[in-house]
């Protein structure tokens, strides 16, 4: 059992993220029809919580009890700086509506609001506005990931290298866990510009859980609000395709806010005022 549990340890980054795959994959691969079997869709909403499983498993296999009490209390991390929930609420959607904007000026088109991912899902003739908080909200707490990317990878990654390589790492690793929804038949979105996107904003995330000391409730709010605003604003994040300059302009938006936030916070840390959070 002691050779099992220093085993667990040495390699506890590597087994966590595999465990991570294996606990989603197969529900993702069955969503997007590569697997020869439908999964119940409540199942597939809270597919994030195999990491959240995944990574309290390993935290309590290497950790102990008292790790994945510390691992859980990084959600009751609230007592921050109020820019840091500005930050969270608000850069990925301005971001995204900046991107809008802007590819509605350079192509000359009106904004087409009925467009959007939402009508999807609340019907083309729902008013969104009334939807959008809830949808938030529910996002939120169905969102099992940020446990796994944050709470578990980007701090085992911090022991080693600095915060910025730690970040581009983990957005290598997050990105391919969205590679099933790319393989699903229909789906033309490129995966590339995807995995770009997600190197960018995996930087930005680093730089809000270093800055506000391991804050998983920062993190999760900041996933959520980016979820938010793809789904209500009409921009291409879905295997439609459409719209796809205002995706890539907002894309281009959030990586030169990355280099700014890496420029003035410094690769190091991706902050001038907080340590990085590290987990041996």
């Amino acid at each position: 059992m002691k050779y099992f549990t220093g085993f667990l340890k040495r390699h506890s980054l590597a087994i966590g993220v595999i465990l991570m795959f294996l606990l989603t994959w197969p529900i993702d691969l069955a969503n997007s029809g590569i697997l020869p079997f439908q999964v119940p869709f409540a199942v597939y909403i809270l597919i994030g919580y195999g990491i959240f499983i995944a990574a309290v498993v390993m935290t309590g296999l290497t950790l102990g009890k008292d790790g994945v009490i510390t691992l859980l209390k990084r959600f009751f991390i609230w007592r921050v700086g109020w820019e840091w929930y500005l930050v969270a609420l608000l850069l990925f959607p301005s971001a995204i509506f900046a991107g809008v904007l802007l590819n509605s000026a350079f192509t000359h088109t009106t904004i087409d609001f009925s467009t959007t991912f939402a009508h999807n899902i609340f019907g083309p003739s729902a008013s969104l506005p009334l939807f959008m908080l809830p949808f938030l909200l529910f996002d939120f707490i169905t969102n099992g990931e940020e446990i796994g990317w944050r709470g578990y990878v980007q701090p085992r990654l911090q022991a080693k290298y600095n915060a910025l390589v730690s970040g581009l790492i983990v957005g290598v690793i997050w990105g391919l866990w969205h590679l099933p929804r790319f393989l699903a038949p229909g789906n033309s979105s490129p995966f590339e510009w995807f995995m770009i996107k997600n190197l960018a904003e995996a930087v930005l995330y680093a730089w809000l859980y270093n800055n506000t000391k391991g804050s998983l409730l920062l993190v999760t709010l900041f996933h959520a609000a980016g979820n938010t605003a793809g789904v209500f604003l009409p921009v291409a994040n879905t295997v439609s395709g459409n719209n796809l300059g205002a995706e890539i302009i907002y894309i281009v938006l959030e990586i030169l806010i990355a280099i700014v936030v890496v420029v003035i916070a410094g690769p190091a840390r991706l902050s001038r005022t907080e340590p990085k959070q590290v987990q041996m």
